[in-house]
């Protein structure tokens, strides 16, 4: 496929895939916390039933928040995202722990639950380059589901209309079948070729004490990088990219911060497209 722009901007690193929102501040259980949610009416979005084959999820396996089986509730992405943004609306603030009660206090009861930067998660693995299999080849399916990944040859491209997640790399993260919404998109590229995305995946990404909520179309082709962070991204993030200085901008609650690229790793992916092994949206 063709890209989607003329001009790409600089590749960022050190922003993490696969680290969901922490909400162990929450102080009751998950029960409870779900027959809260009841009752706040339509403040809460419910998710869809689960779209993964019944062949594929374990019937064991029960989400009150899906009203589905494939997962349990206290492994559930979709809640642990839905409470993070009633959290940054105001919501729940109720039914956080002492700790975080005396830690809104201190910073204003004005102030959302992120006015602090979060901290980066705990890394189990790093994906650099993928080659059609996990780079750590001895961990477990079952483990790679649990561990957070950095991935690394990530495109900041202010072209693309769209996240993209490529298949391989989404593969390497070892994210449960029902974390995939199959959803075939039409993807026009720079030559008017068209290519139909695999599905949908919600994934928190990590930069620089923000952990955004967001939305990648997965495409399965090849290319020199593993994700493209587009126009949907870059404008939640209040990004200010910079093809010069080689580096994004993004306001924060803690002022301005920056993501600087790798120049090297950004020319060793520009000759690998150039030279026709990849192609790239």
């Amino acid at each position: 496929m063709g890209r989607y722009q003329h001009r790409p901007v600089p590749r960022s690193e050190g922003m993490m895939v696969s680290t969901w929102p922490d909400i162990s501040h929450i102080a009751i259980s998950k029960p409870e916390l779900i027959g809260v949610l009841r009752q706040m009416g339509p403040q809460v979005k419910w998710p869809p039933k689960m779209r993964a084959a019944e062949a594929n999820r374990n019937p064991k396996r029960w989400c009150e928040f899906h009203s589905d089986h494939g997962h349990t509730t206290e492994d559930c992405i979709a809640l642990k995202m839905e409470v993070a943004e009633l959290l940054k609306k105001g919501y729940l603030r109720e039914f956080l722990s002492n700790k975080a009660k005396n830690l809104l206090n201190k910073e204003g009861p004005g102030l959302p639950i992120e006015a602090t930067p979060a901290l980066p998660p705990q890394l189990d693995r790093v994906i650099h380059v993928i080659t059609g299999r996990s780079e750590v080849s001895r961990i477990s399916s079952a483990a790679a589901k649990r561990t957070n990944c950095l991935v690394k040859r990530i495109l900041v491209d202010n072209g693309s209309s769209s996240n993209i997640i490529f298949h391989s790399a989404f593969a390497d993260l070892g994210l449960e079948p029902t974390a995939l919404t199959r959803k075939a998109t039409p993807l026009v590229g720079f030559s008017g070729e068209v290519k139909q995305t695999f599905g949908e995946v919600l994934l928190p990404v990590y930069a620089e004490g923000v952990n955004q909520a967001t939305k990648f179309l997965v495409v399965d082709c090849p290319s020199s990088y593993n994700v493209i962070l587009g126009r949907p991204w870059i404008h939640d993030m209040g990004v200010v990219p910079s093809t010069l200085h080689q580096l994004v901008k993004f306001p924060t609650p803690w002022g301005i911060k920056a993501v600087k690229g790798d120049q090297e790793n950004a020319r060793s992916c520009s000759q690998t497209t150039l030279k026709g092994k990849t192609q790239v949206l």
